[in-house]
């Protein structure tokens, strides 16, 4: 069995949409659709964000879930100026990074590992042959939302990563210490240049009372509504993306 897991519900559901879905079942407490198109079985897994989160409700489904294949999906901020809106990421690698928590430059933000992803030939492939625009690229996994353009320059101009995510380097560490190969496809919901999300950026170096002051003169209401559309064409990659994997 195939396993599709994303943090968000409404990632989840770009995949659904194109499966029968045939009922939710639970493992271990952690929320699992299964789903079938044809005679290919597939379960929906939700995880929710970020890294200890989405470890945590992998290894919990994985407790009673079998599956023979992990696919990850869902919507990625872009480190490379050359991604779009909308664009598809095939993940070659996952690295997991960090800052330093008693000096937190971000100019010495340093790796902690990376995990080489399966079959990212053939999801740029597929991809590919259905007209999407799609490229092979390293995510970066982050603990927090990272929103600054400055930041994400960093990470692209040191480790050359395409996009960034909260939940892909953690997922493939649960998924390689119990020998299932894991694959990763991502849309772009945010661009390298984009500011939207920059209030909501974690920055240790900044006070907590300036991060609130930051938060709230932004207008949230703006904000959502932005990242809701940014990512309604996102989710439109990844259905179509979908509907003709695997």
């Amino acid at each position: 069995m195939l396993l599709i897991a994303a943090a968000l519900e409404e990632e989840l559901k770009a995949g659904m949409e194109s499966f029968e879905v045939r009922g939710k079942i639970s493992a271990a407490g952690i929320p699992l659709w299964k789903a079938a198109r044809g005679d290919k079985v597939v379960g929906f897994l939700k995880t929710g964000v970020g890294p200890v989160k989405s470890a945590a409700a992998l290894t919990a489904a994985l407790e009673g879930a079998k599956p023979s294949h992990i696919l990850v999906i869902g919507y990625a901020g872009a480190l490379d100026p050359g991604l779009k809106l909308g664009s598809l990421v095939a993940v070659r690698r996952a690295l997991a990074f960090s800052l330093d928590a008693l000096r937190p430059d971000w100019e010495k933000v340093q790796l902690d590992r990376t995990f080489d992803l399966a079959d990212w030939e053939i999801l740029a492939q597929t991809a590919g042959s259905l007209g999407l625009n799609v490229c092979a690229g390293d995510t970066m996994t982050s603990s927090h939302v990272l929103g600054k353009p400055d930041h994400k320059r960093i990470l692209r101009e040191k480790f050359h990563a395409s996009i960034v995510d909260m939940e892909t380097a953690a997922l493939a560490e649960i998924a390689e210490s119990r020998g299932i190969p894991l694959s990763c496809i991502r849309a772009v919901s945010d661009e390298a240049g984009d500011t939207f999300l920059e209030p909501f950026s974690y920055d240790p170096s900044a006070r907590i009372g300036t991060r609130a002051k930051q938060l709230m003169g932004t207008g949230p209401v703006q904000t959502y509504r932005r990242w809701k559309a940014n990512a309604c064409a996102a989710k439109k990659s990844l259905s179509r993306f979908l509907a003709s994997y695997p």
